[in-house]
C-alpha cells in the first residue's frame, strides 16, 4: 500500500472517530435532565474568590435615572459562599453593606444588611427575603448563591435567543420553607449551550405572575470555562422600573480573606 492510501485512509478513519464523538456529545447534550445542567453552570462558573466593581443604573417609570456605585466581594469555601456587596457612592448610602453567609442544603441563608446612617445591622430574615434591595428591582434573595438543595429542575424544550440556542429550565421551589420565604413560584431560566451561562431568568410570584425577567449582556469568557456577563439588566414588569448593573472590573485572582465577610469589617470606614 502507498503513503497516499495510507495518508487516505487514516484521513477517513479520523473522520469517522470525529463523527462518533460529535454524535456521543450531541447524545449526552440531549440526555441531560435540568438539575445536570445547572450542577454543570454552577461547577463552570463559580469562582473560589471574585472582585467586582459595579455602576448600577436605576431608572423609574418615567424614565429618570439614579447612578449608584458599589463593590462585590465573594469568596467560596468548603463548598459554601460568602459576599459582601458594599455601596461607595452616592454619599447618603456610602458603607451600607449586604453581608450573605451560605448555609447549604435545606438550610436558610444568613444575611444582614448594614445601615451607615446609623452604624447597626438589620438581620434579613424569613420572608423579608423577597423584599426589594436598596430600591433597586433586585430581591434580598436574588443576591445569594443557588441552592440546589431546595429547588427541583425540570427541563422544558429548547429556545433560541439572539441565535444563542438555549436550554430551558424552570426552578421550582421543592422544600415546604422555601416555597413559604420566597417571593418566587418559580424561574424560567434560559442557559447558553455553547459555555452554560444564564441568558435570561423569568420570575413568577406564587400565583404563576410573571413579575420581573433579568437579561445577560456582553457575555465574556473571564478564566478557562468561567464566564461572566459585563452587564445585567433587571426589569419589573408591573411597575415598569428597571436597575441595569454595568461590571467595570471583574477580578478572579487576587484573594480575598475571610476577616472580609464579618461584620466588624462592614462596619469599619471605607476609605
Amino acid at each position: 500500500m502507498d503513503f497516499r492510501m495510507e495518508n487516505h485512509m487514516g484521513t477517513k478513519i479520523l473522520w469517522a472517530m470525529g463523527i462518533i464523538l460529535w454524535g456521543t456529545s450531541v447524545c449526552l447534550a440531549v440526555d441531560l435532565t435540568g438539575r445536570q445542567i445547572i450542577e454543570e453552570q454552577q461547577r463552570r462558573h463559580t469562582a473560589d474568590n471574585e472582585f467586582s466593581d459595579v455602576t448600577l443604573t436605576l431608572v423609574d417609570r418615567k424614565g429618570k435615572e439614579k447612578r449608584q456605585h458599589m463593590v462585590i466581594y465573594t469568596l467560596k469555601k468548603e463548598g459554601k459562599t460568602k459576599s459582601l456587596i458594599q455601596y461607595l457612592a452616592p454619599a447618603n448610602i456610602r458603607g451600607v453593606g449586604l453581608l450573605t453567609w451560605e448555609q447549604g442544603e435545606d438550610r436558610e441563608d444568613d444575611q444582614w444588611l448594614y445601615m451607615s446612617a446609623s452604624r447597626s445591622f438589620k438581620r434579613i430574615a424569613g420572608g423579608g427575603k423577597k423584599n426589594q434591595f436598596m430600591g433597586t428591582d433586585m430581591a434580598f434573595e436574588d443576591l445569594r448563591a443557588e441552592n440546589l438543595a431546595v429547588h427541583e429542575y425540570i427541563r422544558r424544550p429548547d429556545d433560541t435567543i439572539a441565535d444563542q440556542t438555549c436550554w430551558v429550565i424552570e426552578a421550582i421551589p421543592s422544600t415546604k420553607t422555601e416555597k413559604e420565604l420566597s417571593g418566587y413560584g418559580k424561574r424560567k431560566l434560559w442557559i447558553d449551550q455553547s459555555n452554560y451561562h444564564a441568558v435570561k431568568v423569568d420570575f413568577y410570584d406564587p400565583h404563576g405572575r410573571h413579575t420581573k425577567t433579568a437579561t445577560f449582556e456582553d457575555v465574556r469568557p473571564v478564566k478557562g470555562q468561567l464566564f461572566r456577563s459585563f452587564k445585567v439588566t433587571w426589569n419589573q414588569l408591573r411597575q415598569k422600573t428597571s436597575t441595569i448593573m454595568t461590571y467595570e472590573k471583574i477580578d478572579l485572582d487576587t484573594p480575598n480573606k475571610d476577616g472580609i465577610f464579618t461584620q466588624n469589617y462592614v462596619k469599619r470606614p471605607i476609605r
